[in-house]
Formats: structure tokens, sequence, C-alpha cells
């Protein structure tokens, strides 16, 4: 009986501790996703080093990254983006750094029908690379925090994330 009792408390203790809580949640806000028109979203943010923000957006069934920038890495501009981790790329052919103000401009990325937010979760994000010549590094803990937010997110998410497939 102490050994069955000794085992049961192993158990329970591991299993508690595996289902941790996240840190981040969503709230609602009102966000960007198309130049100059404002939308009820849910969102968590995490700033980032020179005031950059990392933002993922719920928007019904709909799923974005925003990543807002302060530095003009090209504002207005459209071209490529490569946002790096430590193992893994994910590379956007066309994409626009859409102006917020003289100062601060957002890229807007779906992560419908995409592995991109698994990557994030997994990997974080550590560069961001823009039009192949612009590129602004992330800090190691800023990368652990963009980690644990996708991984609250995807958790939130990971249903809605690909389309329900039709069963004949």
């Amino acid at each position: 009986m102490k050994h069955l009792f000794i085992v049961c408390s192993l158990f329970f203790s591991i299993a508690s501790y595996a289902q941790t809580t996240c840190a981040y949640n969503l709230s609602a806000a009102t966000a960007a996703i198309a130049p100059g028109k404002e939308e009820s979203v849910e969102m968590m943010e995490v700033k980032i080093k020179n005031n950059y923000q990392v933002q993922f957006i719920k928007q019904d069934k709909k799923n974005y990254l925003k990543i807002i920038v302060k530095d003009d890495l090209g504002f207005g501009k459209k071209g490529s983006l490569l946002l790096q981790s430590v193992k893994k790329q994910i590379y956007i052919k066309s994409t626009t750094l859409n102006i917020i103000d003289k100062t601060s401009a957002y890229f807007i990325i779906d992560l419908n029908n995409t592995y991109y937010l698994d990557n994030i979760k997994d990997f974080g994000l550590a560069k961001i690379i823009f039009n192949e010549t612009v590129e602004f590094s992330i800090p190691k803990n800023d990368t652990e925090q963009i980690k644990k937010a996708a991984e609250c997110f995807f958790n939130i998410v990971k249903d809605n994330i690909w389309p329900q497939v039709k069963k004949l």
C-alpha cells in the first residue's frame, strides 16, 4: 500500500507540473490587418528590443502574425521578408512594410494553412531581413518570450489553423 501511495503521488506531481498555464493571454483589441482599417480582434503581444512588437492576432477563424518595427527598414516598400530562427527560416516572397506613422510600420503575415506558427513556437525569431538588404537582430531573451507567446497562441488556435477536412 505504501508503494502504491508513493507511485500515485509521483504520477500526480508530474502530471500537474506538465499542465503549466500560459504567461500570455488573448485580449480584446483593435488592430490594422489591412492598411488604414482598424478591426476588432483578439491579440497577444510581445514587446522586444527597440520597442518593436510581435503580435499574434486572432480574428474569427483567421490568425495573423504582426511585426511592428520602429526603424525604417523600408517603410511603404514591397519586397521579400525572411524571418530566421536558430534552426528554421520563414520566407515570404512578397510583402509590404505598411506605414503606421513617421516612426513605425508593420508586416502582417497570415498564419492559416502554414507551418509558420509551429516554427515560431518551436524555434522563436532571431532575425528579420526585409528585401534581402535590411536586417534586425532579436536578442535571445526576446526570442524566448516570442516562443512562449507563440506556444500559448498555438494552444488557443490549433483547431482552426488548418481548414477542416470534409469526410465523405
